[in-house]
């Protein structure tokens, strides 16, 4: 009785799943979005493609927006069961070496490419060892497209409760991963230096260490370019300490900032001027500089550092009217020497593209819903990643 019983529980929980798809399917089936030219170049989204998500009341839909129209990314019912989507450069990791991407983890910070190579690692738990690791590189060389791996154990007295991998840097036979480890709640910021040859464990630096304390809390926060996966020569962290107010508020102890350079191997603290401090936590750095972008009502402005030149530089700005509220906050990406914003302002989304080497703006759009007449007037759109389709 019990083994029919489970069989009609299953069949329930099937049914309901899909009729809880459909009935969503059909209130979602009219969002629909692209991208309306105001202004500037019309080149400069031939091939652009704007993967968002879109949030009103209890639906979500994941879309991919571009000039001609959106793309619904979670039409195939079997693909939104799994809730399994691939940001766009695993789609072409998967696509081109299926078999060397079978099984692996679609977390940016666990890669390296070039021209000629592309690189994953992953710590993971001995058998049977409790909380001991061991490090597995595995290594595809796209020119012949023939794979290659090895393990790198680790020490012994190494123990943690998770490894957590935030980016790889490679070089001159060095495999530098940057890595957060947490034991008994203790965080500690390391890098580890793998010499690819010898295959083995060369060096284990702990960048930052935070302890627990009955009074503060404290967070490290790693400001490069999460989706990168080709080298960047300088890392810039925070440890943060505070303690949380009776009315739940956080407040911050301290929050100093570090600057690490791959290339030799140095650190050293970095000082965000008092007036750009309530922005810390919307940092960008990219290449050779660090972005501090403030919003307003006016727009927006972007500060900027150069860290080679161990100088601030005029700030750039970009005047549009900015709705400018906390709900929902504007997208900031910057790629290839370019600004690319989108923005909440009051007759939809401001997307615009900017020249970071020139300060002008050469693009302006609207992203616009084709369908206003179903719109929520409560709707969210979250940019998750903007990138040139170009295959």
């Amino acid at each position: 009785m019990k083994k029919y019983w489970k069989t009609i529980l299953i069949s329930l929980i099937i049914v309901t799943t899909i009729g809880s798809y459909y009935i969503q399917q059909a209130m979602a089936k009219n969002v629909s979005f692209k991208i309306e030219t105001t202004n500037g170049d019309k080149g400069e989204i031939d091939n652009l493609i704007i993967h968002a998500s879109y949030q009103s009341v209890d639906i979500y839909r994941s879309l991919d927006i571009s000039k001609d129209g959106s793309t619904n990314q979670s039409e195939s019912f079997i693909r939104e069961l799994k809730g399994r989507y691939y940001p766009e450069m695993f789609q072409k990791y998967i696509q081109e070496h299926r078999k060397f991407m079978r099984g692996k983890e679609a977390s940016p910070g666990q890669y390296f490419e070039d021209e000629d190579r592309l690189i994953y690692t992953i710590f993971s738990n001995k058998e049977d060892r409790g909380d001991s690791f061991t490090l597995q590189i595995d290594i595809l060389d796209k020119n012949t497209n023939e794979s290659s791996s090895f393990e790198v154990n680790m020490p012994d007295q190494v123990r943690y409760d998770w490894i957590n991998e935030s980016d790889v840097y490679v070089e001159n036979g060095k495999i530098k991963i940057l890595a957060t480890s947490n034991l008994n709640n203790e965080e500690e910021l390391h890098l580890y230096t793998v010499d690819e040859n010898k295959k083995e464990l060369e060096q284990d630096s702990i960048i930052a260490k935070i302890e627990s304390e009955e009074i503060s809390r404290a967070s490290i926060y790693i400001f490069n370019e999460y989706k990168k996966v080709q080298n960047e020569n300088y890392i810039l962290y925070m440890v943060e300490k505070y303690k949380f107010l009776e009315d739940g508020e956080r407040e911050i102890i301290s929050s100093p900032m570090y600057l690490y350079n791959y290339l030799n191997n140095e650190e050293k603290e970095w000082t965000i001027p008092a007036e750009l401090k309530p922005y810390k936590h919307s940092i960008i750095l990219q290449g050779t500089y660090i972005f501090i972008p403030v919003r307003s009502t006016n727009g927006l402005v972007l500060n900027r550092y150069n860290i080679e030149k161990n100088q601030w530089e005029e700030p750039i700005s970009f005047k549009y009217p900015s709705i400018a509220n906390a709900k929902e906050k504007p997208s900031i990406q910057i790629t290839d020497g370019k600004l690319y914003l989108v923005d909440r302002v009051s007759d939809g989304h401001l997307f615009l593209i900017g020249d970071l080497r020139t300060g002008e703006s050469l693009y302006e759009g609207k992203i616009i819903n084709e369908n206003k007449e179903n719109r929520d007037a409560d709707y969210s759109l979250f940019i998750e990643q903007i990138y040139n389709n170009i295959h």
